[in-house]
């Protein structure tokens, strides 16, 4: 047990209070612009109260903002194109009836960086044999699923491009096991925020199901495809730096501009 909480505590350092007062900014601006929308009649909501406890642990845990900001771009843009999607061919719907809603998009990357974190806590229980057909069992099928979920809206052209979208993921090289984590790591999430939201009707989705089964798995499969935009973000950034750096080199050692 001491072992474990060595290792735990391991996990945070000055960036985690860094990272933790950069969230608490977010809750509070979130809070304050959105508090009108709050039901306090209803009494405390300890489940979301747990949630977000468990969110914000994570999160803090070993910060690394060379890499966790481009993850936190990528699924802030990533969470608006999903929530547009979703919300403008009314596969769900939030109660405010927004197509989407601005307060749900802060969530997007919080998850993000959750599922990131809890998918290398995950690592060391995940068999490293059979990698590669547990990843066939598990993503394409899902992509399958989730196609049938969405087909009712497959005549609207958003719903074909994400079809499209969901199949450049499972095409696009990536390193399986680490596919398989952030799969399984942000269904794991999925269930807690899918059945909150499904359960207190913040959100509905077409079939009424509390929650589809769809939906949690789809938080797996996102977390996928921010991990390939990330990637490729930071590959964009690193050949433009070095186109940089090459081009000021290249003055230095011609004598060029003085």
């Amino acid at each position: 047990m001491s072992r474990f909480l060595t290792t735990l505590r391991a996990g945070y350092d000055r960036h985690s209070l860094v990272a933790l007062a950069l969230l608490f900014a977010v809750y509070t601006a979130v809070g304050v612009n959105w508090f009108h929308l709050l039901d306090l009649s209803r009494g405390m909501d300890w489940l979301l109260v747990g949630i977000w406890a468990l969110m914000t642990a994570l999160l803090c845990r070993e910060v690394q903002p060379v890499r966790d900001l481009p993850l936190v771009l990528v699924a802030f843009g990533g969470g608006l194109v999903i929530e547009g999607w979703g919300t403008q061919t009314e596969l769900w719907s939030y109660f405010t009836a927004e197509r989407p809603p601005i307060w749900i998009l802060p969530a997007w990357p919080v998850a993000a960086l959750t599922i990131e974190r809890l998918a290398r806590m995950l690592d060391p229980l995940l068999p490293r044999r059979h990698e590669g057909l547990l990843w066939l069992l598990l993503l394409p099928p899902f992509v399958l699923a989730m196609t049938r979920f969405l087909w009712p809206s497959i005549h609207l052209w958003m719903s074909p491009v994400v079809v499209l979208l969901m199949v450049g993921v499972l095409l696009s090289p990536g390193d399986r096991r680490r596919d398989l984590l952030l799969f399984l790591a942000g269904s794991l999430l999925g269930i807690l925020l899918e059945y909150w939201g499904t359960s207190r009707r913040c959100w509905t989705y077409y079939t009424g199901e509390i929650p589809p089964v769809e939906a949690v798995f789809a938080h797996g499969f996102a977390s996928v495809a921010f991990e390939r935009g990330a990637r490729l973000f930071g590959w964009l950034r690193q050949k433009l730096w070095g186109l940089g750096h090459g081009s000021v080199k290249g003055v230095e050692e011609t004598g060029v501009g003085g």
